[in-house]
């Protein structure tokens, strides 16, 4: 579409920038096939060369009368390649560096920590909340829950809180009261305050958070969004593991 805007619609000019986009990787891949040849074969590389030496002087020579007579219609060739470069050594360059992040050296030293502390979202107490506390102790030394309290749902969570007491009383529930609708922002800060003082004892941290797998796969669109939008947002932070505990349904 931008193309056509260029050229006000005229689709025989973009024939030329067609024709240098095909005979451009041409060329230089004849080019790449001479310098295998004679890195393969050194002062004797002509002969098995000759068809991509001919095959390169006819690319560069379109690519030669494109470039003197119809530069006006080829031009968006060049700022193409320029940006597409640049995008590659990019991302060549971003692999280099994780590369480089991730590799082992002598002299890291591992850690030992002196326990694992799983912090459990719960927003209802159902079966899902129920499996992943139990699945938590399993995995824990230390277990918490915390629940997301607005003033509109207050008086259901005064419900919930007692309903959670009654099936774990001896699992601690935080509960965190928001002025706003708000479930993130106040996770991540008790998250990141739970991290810190989970720090200072070399213990690890944990967050778990439950979730649904519904029966059909279209249906994942209906639920979890909030779990995902937690867990998208305390991936950042370094000092928190963040895992799911995944609940199947079976209708």
């Amino acid at each position: 579409m931008i193309l056509l805007l260029i050229f006000n619609g005229n689709t025989e000019r973009l024939i030329p920038l067609y024709t240098i986009g095909v005979f451009v990787p041409f060329a230089l891949s004849q080019t790449g096939m001479i310098r295998h040849w004679k890195k393969e074969k050194g002062a004797n590389f002509l002969k098995p060369a000759f068809a991509n030496i001919l095959g390169a002087i006819i690319c560069y020579a379109i690519v030669l009368i494109l470039l003197l007579f119809r530069l006006g219609d080829i031009w968006p060739f060049f700022p193409i390649i320029l940006v597409l470069t640049f995008l590659f050594l990019s991302i060549h360059s971003h692999y280099q560096k994780v590369a480089k992040q991730l590799r082992l050296y002598e002299g890291i030293e591992k850690r030992t920590y002196d326990g694992n502390l799983v912090l459990v979202l719960v927003g209802n107490v159902t079966r899902v909340s129920v499996g992943a506390i139990n699945y938590a102790q399993s995995i824990g030394d230390e277990v918490l829950a915390m629940h997301i309290s607005t003033k509109e749902t207050a008086e259901k969570d005064q419900e919930i809180l007692q309903e959670f007491t009654d099936y774990f009383p001896n699992i601690t529930l935080k509960n965190i009261n928001t002025s706003y609708r708000d479930i993130i922002t106040p996770s991540v800060k008790y998250v990141k305050r739970i991290a810190q003082e989970a720090k200072q004892k070399n213990y690890t941290v944990t967050v778990l958070v439950p979730q649904f797998i519904p029966n059909k796969p279209w249906q994942n669109i209906l639920h979890n969004q909030m779990s995902l939008k937690l867990k998208y947002a305390l991936r950042w932070h370094e000092d928190v593991v963040v895992a799911s505990y995944s609940y199947h349904l079976k209708e």
